[in-house]
């Protein structure tokens, strides 16, 4: 299940932010704006952390609290929660953290406070006094004070805060965090018991980052923190929680309807070469078509118990033995059970990649996980093709396909190892993820014009 879920206020701010996850080895996905929250469920199994965007940065203060509330909700249970704020404060931040907080009270068993890590060190963004700066100037002093739509008239970030929230405001300032790990604990354990619904804190590094986080889960475990930053405050929350643990990236799902000498051939090569699992699917009674249900069990125990980049191979013919002729109604069942097999996996664990041999077995897969077709890369060998899947819940998920007479001995294994390399450049980066579409409602039309966050 994801581990963390970050509301965002827009699309670009949410792309960074699922992007610097996703450099941390936790498998990152992007949503954005939709009338139905709860597909965010569906992404879970599937993603470490889930980042979708309200686009309400711009928006009524009264139109806010909706949106996120339907997001958490949506997304929880997890084990961080954080609200993407822009780099220079500017939008709903207060709103949009009161209503974080609101809502996380009503779900979680534990304490919800708010951990207001503002800074972005990489970006020249620091936070000092609790002021935050930009390339060294306050908010106020640059030329954000004169933005047309958005004018930023204060760099005090307690007070961006409570505006439009009653938030309780604390402060932990720079010679605290650059100080003795114990004295920054006990620090916001006093924060703590003054009631403080969210702390900001001074950094001027990624390394100051680490240390409040750090020293904010060593004060107590009976706290459900809520990070309010642009991306990297989450990742030290995150860091601290021991959320990247190295298993961001999944098996390979394999898949074989093919019954060709070939196919056999290849696949043996396959069983002896290389780190892989075989699934052979439960039948029916007196049938060669798998039993979905019987079948999926097994598949997801096995890729649970497999390491990243092993292969998890189901193949309907593995040898000689597995001949049998099929009738015509077994000839039309075997693709679509395959193919909601692989729906059905992929629903309730993480594969890094799919590989396919059989032209039915493709078609019936791409058709159950609701893709289009393939962005195809480039062939791995003529007629074995390697790409993504378009659209679908699944869209970016890499895939190679052959047919069942196609290549040789050798071309399983290339296929293999192709979509090995595809599954760990996909771990470098988030993938938006169109399933989910961008559509607001009518009162909040799409600004054409409008400019990432951190273009000023």
């Amino acid at each position: 299940m994801a581990k963390a879920l970050v509301v965002a206020d827009d699309l670009t701010g949410a792309n960074a932010c699922a992007a610097g996850f996703a450099r941390a080895g936790m498998r990152a996905v992007t949503l954005g704006r939709t009338d139905d929250w709860s597909t965010i469920a569906d992404f879970h199994p599937r993603f470490d952390t889930i980042v979708v965007t309200t686009d309400s940065r711009h928006s009524p203060p009264e139109e806010v609290f909706g949106p996120i509330d339907q997001a958490v909700r949506a997304g929880w249970p997890v084990e961080l929660l954080s609200t993407r704020i822009d780099t220079t404060l500017r939008g709903n931040v207060g709103t949009a953290t009161e209503a974080m907080l609101t809502t996380a009270r009503e779900l979680s068993d534990r304490r919800v406070v708010g951990l207001c890590l503002a800074a972005h060190p990489a970006a020249d963004r620091v936070t000092v006094d609790g002021h935050q700066l930009l390339r060294g100037s306050r908010l106020e002093h640059t030329e954000l004070a004169h933005d047309p739509r958005t004018p930023v008239d204060t760099s005090d970030v307690a007070e961006v805060l409570r505006r439009s929230s009653d938030l309780r405001v604390g402060h932990l300032p720079l010679h605290l965090v650059t100080g003795h790990h114990d004295a920054l604990v006990a620090a916001v354990r006093t924060m703590l018991g003054a009631d403080i619904d969210v702390i900001v804190a001074d950094s001027l590094t990624e390394e100051h980052l680490d240390r409040v986080a750090i020293a904010a889960v060593a004060a107590g475990d009976d706290i459900q923190w809520v990070t309010v930053d642009p991306g990297p405050g989450a990742l030290a929350m995150a860091r601290a929680l021991g959320l990247p643990d190295g298993s961001g990236a999944g098996p390979l799902l394999a898949v074989s309807g093919s019954a060709t000498e070939l196919t056999r051939v290849q696949l043996q090569r396959l069983i002896t070469e290389r780190a892989c699992r075989v699934v052979r699917p439960t039948t029916l009674t007196d049938s060669v078509v798998p039993d979905v249900d019987a079948t999926v069990a097994d598949v997801v125990r096995a890729v649970e118990s497999s390491a990243p980049d092993e292969i998890v191979l189901v193949p309907t013919v593995l040898d000689g033995s597995d001949l049998r002729r099929l009738s015509p109604d077994e000839g039309d069942a075997l693709p679509g059970a395959l193919g909601r097999i692989t729906r059905r996996v992929l629903r309730e664990t993480g594969v890094s990649g799919i590989y396919t041999t059989g032209g039915d077995i493709t078609a019936a897969v791409l058709h159950e996980l609701d893709g289009q077709g393939l962005d195809v890369e480039d062939e791995v060998v003529p007629l074995a093709v390697a790409g993504e899947i378009v659209a679908g819940p699944h869209a970016g998920l890499p895939m190679v396909t052959k047919g069942g007479l196609v290549g040789d001995a050798e071309t399983t294994l290339l296929c293999l190892d192709r979509l090995t390399v595809m599954a760990r450049d996909r771990q470098r980066s988030a993938r938006a993820a169109p399933k989910v579409a961008r559509t607001l409602p009518p009162q909040q039309p799409a600004h054409p014009g409008r400019t990432g966050d951190d273009t000023t």
